[in-house]
């Protein structure tokens, strides 16, 4: 993330008469002679203990505790102790504000560097108090380079800084996720969107900032809009398509104006058939979306294709919900034999459920065929594992009636009552004393006949 020269700037005398004078006193100038092969050997402890010599003896507003500081900053940079660099780095800082020991360029770096270094110790600190005081202290050091910077608009160390300031931004907004500070939130993204309309190639991370800022606003529109942009800029990356077909979704979802909500679902089969295109969201959850989405906006015939050819190849869970659904889907485009075909597919898939039996029984008995129903609720009876024992009984019984096989009716009646999910029937206690009534009445109307 840093990297810094270490040197160390020449005289320059003070303007101000009463400031200490920007000069090194002359045993510091010996001592940093000796530094020198001490870097040459990457000696960075010896060269510390050096430095920290010259920092224990000099004035503490003097230029040698400028020179000492700062360049004791560096050699903690290239120890990797990032942390122990913040404290003499802002002591040089302070001493070239206050005696003008530094140019503006170097002090501009320094600020930078700081803003850097306290962001790093705020992410990598555990404790939420000290991450807020550095967010807070890498906010106040961006803030100042920003405003002293005298690069261009369009420059790209600009439009980097404004990017970074955004992100810092973003971070000290939701360091509490349980209560976001809006208003941080709020200029995270009014920087992000100053760096985006200067960058002439907007980095990745600028659009996730964006991206997060539109989020914690709830902004689905925009999050949208932001997607958009990046599946346009990396097509290769897969979670983006997730994420824009999710929002999609989502807008579909919370829409109260039917057109409206139909838009954002076909964006979202639009992005769906986008990302497949390139080989992703090909997962038999991915499908099955595909397929609800073209249920939900009334293309029930693309539905049902998609539904029929995933349960076949494999690109769809084998479910048995799944083949009771397809065959709901074909009644719902008026093809009802085709829904019982597909239930009849589905049988060899779940060979020991009686389910899809009973629904194709159920269709057969809508289209008027109560021969086809009694063959089918039959076979599903004798296979079981039913959802409902009770009601496949009760259907049963209803149909065995009405072709008059009355003793059959009411055994089928008698054991559905068995069940709880039947016993709520209170059309099934009719038909019972109708089928009974029934039989009676053929019973009386035998006799005659034998009297006769």
């Amino acid at each position: 993330m840093l990297g810094c020269a270490l040197v160390t700037p020449g005289f320059v005398r003070a303007q101000d008469d009463n400031a200490p004078p920007r000069e090194l006193e002359e045993r510091t100038s010996q001592d940093l002679d000796k530094l020198q092969p001490l870097l040459d050997a990457k000696n960075w402890d010896a060269a510390l203990a050096l430095i920290q010599g010259i920092r224990s003896r000099v004035e503490a507003k003097s230029y040698d505790m400028a020179i000492a500081s700062d360049v004791e900053a560096k050699l903690y940079l290239q120890k990797g102790e990032l942390s122990k660099a913040i404290a003499p780095w802002e002591q040089a800082l302070q001493l070239g504000d206050a005696y003008k020991f530094f140019d503006q360029n170097s002090q501009q770096e320094r600020v930078y560097y700081l803003a850097q270094l306290c962001y790093q110790e705020a992410t990598e600190s555990k404790s939420p108090a000290q991450q807020k005081q550095n967010f807070a202290k890498a906010i106040k050091y961006l803030e100042r380079w920003l405003a002293q910077s005298k690069k261009p608009p369009f420059d790209p160390a600009r439009a980097e800084a404004q990017m970074f300031f955004a992100n810092v931004l973003y971070q000290q907004g939701v360091l509490n996720p349980d209560k976001p500070d809006m208003e941080l939130v709020k200029r995270a993204g009014e920087q992000i969107e100053r760096a985006l309309r200067t960058a002439v190639r907007p980095k990745e991370g600028s659009f996730l900032i964006l991206l997060a800022v539109a989020q914690q606003n709830n902004d689905w529109v925009k999050l949208g809009e932001i997607l958009e942009l990046l599946v346009k800029q990396y097509p290769g990356k897969k979670d983006y398509w997730s994420q824009l077909v999710g929002v999609y979704g989502t807008l579909a979802a919370q829409e109260k104006d039917p057109d409206k909500a139909r838009e954002y679902n076909t964006r979202a089969i639009t992005a769906m058939e986008r990302a497949q295109a390139l080989g992703f969201m090909k997962t038999p959850k991915d499908y099955y979306s595909l397929f609800g989405m073209y249920f939900n906006v009334g293309q029930f015939g693309r539905a049902t294709e998609i539904l029929h050819a995933g349960l076949r190849d494999g690109s769809i869970e084998q479910d048995l919900k799944n083949w009771e659904l397809l065959a709901s889907s074909y009644q719902q485009v008026d093809k009802p034999f085709a829904a019982i075909e597909a239930l009849m597919e589905g049988t060899k898939k779940f060979p020991k459920s009686g389910q899809l039996d009973y629904s194709a029984a159920t269709i057969y008995y809508s289209l008027n065929k109560p021969n086809e129903a009694y063959k089918h609720i039959k076979d599903a009876l004798v296979k079981g594992n039913l959802d409902k024992p009770g009601g496949a009984y009760g259907f049963l019984a209803y149909v065995a009636w009405e072709l008059g096989k009355l003793e059959e009716a009411l055994a089928a009646a008698d054991k559905a009552l068995t069940f709880p999910d039947a016993q709520k029937d209170t059309q099934l206690p009719r038909l019972k004393n109708a089928i009974q009534d029934a039989l009676r009445e053929r019973e009386a109307a035998t006799k005659n006949v034998a009297a006769r």
